[in-house]
């Protein structure tokens, strides 16, 4: 009787003896490649794009009133109305307010150096819509905000003028002209550019004491990817002027840079799209030459048979469960047949 270790090794070795491991390996790698481009397209897609969209920062949509510019105008400002409409436009990820023109204090730094910081106004908001990174401290809340607070934060470049480490600014006090505040963080953001070198205040604080224009003039509107920045921007002028006046709105958009995006982009899904294609022929080349090769075996085989003057009954029925059994089932059978007959 034929033990069932042994069997199993000799169905293990006759199957290795026959199969083109190079067939499986390319089947298996290209129906791996296919499903894993497959799932998980969308999710690269998506990051690729923030990431291109927070280098450039083309999802941020500058609108402000330019009433500055034409003399004899007052001096408007967006009301919360407006703004609260403007949240609702789909594609619309949050809205930062800002006092737009902002004010210069000279601060005394390290070294006996005294250097101008300039201050802008900018609520709780501001720091989500710029997608900043704190260095030290903590943000500015809402609390700080709606409390009138007279604290600040500062930019990583800022904080390294005036204290040499930004760790060492947190808790300072600024005498910004008649007024003292106290720095409670510092941050930074491939966003922020110059302001990297300046403060932020609440919107409150400016307002109360009439600094810059003294009023939100500004919104940064954050659409939620490139993709939504052009209908954002053709619904802005409608929604603004449905619920206040507004005969100078601008709207300022990095177009060029968004063009630049697109084309990357383009280029991007372009390969992700030729990585799932290039996994489907491997798959199908392996699926094609492990069939055709079986296919050359059993003409073979069945060459033999007719050779021996074998009858066409016994052909089909020595070859047809071959294909439709997988060895290891035939093994098992194999195993309670063999000792049988043995016996």
């Amino acid at each position: 009787m034929i033990a069932m270790s042994d069997l199993f090794r000799v169905s293990l070795r006759q199957v290795v003896r026959q199969r083109g491991f190079g067939v499986i390996l390319s089947i298996a790698l290209g129906i791996m490649a296919f499903i894993a481009l497959s799932v998980l397209g969308q999710e690269i897609r998506y990051k690729v794009g923030q990431d291109m969209v927070l280098m450039g920062g083309v999802n941020i949509i500058r609108v402000y009133m330019d009433d500055a510019q034409y003399p004899g105008q007052p001096r408007r400002d967006f009301s919360p109305r407006t703004v609260e409409a403007l949240r609702k436009i789909p594609g619309v990820g949050m809205i930062s307010e800002n006092v737009r023109q902002g004010i210069t204090f000279s601060l005394r730094a390290s070294g006996e150096r005294t250097l101008g910081v300039h201050f802008i106004g900018v609520d709780q908001y501001f720091a989500e819509t710029y997608s900043l990174e704190l260095v030290a401290g903590r943000m500015m809340s809402e609390e700080d905000v709606r409390g009138h607070r007279r604290i600040c934060m500062l930019g990583r470049e800022a904080a390294t003028n005036l204290y040499g480490d930004p760790a060492q600014a947190v808790g300072k006090l600024l005498f910004l002209g008649k007024d003292v505040v106290e720095v409670v963080g510092v941050v930074t953001g491939v966003m922020l550019g110059e302001w990297n070198q300046g403060g932020f205040l609440p919107t409150t604080v400016m307002e109360d004491r009439n600094w810059g224009s003294g009023k939100i003039t500004r919104l940064f509107v954050r659409a939620i990817g490139w993709e939504d920045v052009a209908p954002v921007v053709r619904q802005i002028p409608s929604v603004v002027r449905a619920n206040q006046d507004a005969p100078y709105l601008v709207i300022a958009t990095q177009d060029d840079q968004l063009d630049r995006i697109k084309t990357t982009f383009m280029w991007v899904e372009a390969l992700l799209w030729l990585g799932i294609v290039a996994s489907l022929m491997l798959g199908g080349f392996g699926i094609w030459y492990g069939t055709f090769a079986a296919v050359r075996a059993r003409t073979r085989e069945v060459g033999l048979k007719n050779a021996m003057r074998g009858s066409a009954k016994h052909i089909l029925a020595s070859s047809w469960p071959r294909p439709c059994a997988s060895p290891w089932p035939v093994a098992c059978w194999a195993s309670w047949w063999v000792p049988s007959v043995s016996r």
